[in-house]
C-alpha cells in the first residue's frame, strides 16, 4: 500500500512538472478585486455576485499574477521569497494557478 501511495505521489509530481513545462512561458494576469482579509482568509470578487475565499498561498500567487511576469519568473520569485528550492514550489504553484484559472481569477496571456 505504501508503494502504491508513493507511486501516486510520483505521478502527481510528474503531472505538475509536465503542466509547469506547458505554462512556464505564459504570463498570468489576475482578475477580480481584492475585498479584504479575515482570519488568514483572503476575499477576491470576480463580480458583485461571485466572491472567492483564497488561502494565503492562493492569494500570494494571485498577487504575483501581474501579466508582466512568466510562470517561470513567478516560480523564481516564490522560491527566493520563501527560501525553498524551486523543485519544491512547482506543485503548489501549478495547483494554485490551475484553481485560480478554473475560478476565472487568473487568465493567461
Amino acid at each position: 500500500m505504501c508503494a502504491e501511495n508513493s507511486n501516486e505521489q510520483h505521478k502527481e509530481q510528474i503531472n505538475a512538472n509536465e503542466m509547469f513545462n506547458e505554462i512556464k512561458t505564459l504570463k498570468p494576469l489576475r482578475q477580480g478585486v481584492f475585498l479584504g482579509e479575515e482570519d488568514e482568509k483572503f476575499y477576491v470578487a470576480k463580480s458583485e455576485k461571485e466572491v472567492y475565499e483564497l488561502s494565503a498561498l492562493a492569494y500570494y500567487v494571485w498577487l504575483l499574477c501581474d501579466g508582466e511576469h512568466t510562470v517561470n519568473e513567478i516560480l523564481e520569485r516564490m522560491s527566493n521569497d520563501i527560501k525553498v528550492e524551486q523543485s519544491e514550489v512547482i506543485e503548489p504553484l501549478v495547483l494554485s494557478l490551475h484553481s485560480l484559472s478554473h475560478a476565472g481569477l487568473v487568465r493567461f496571456a
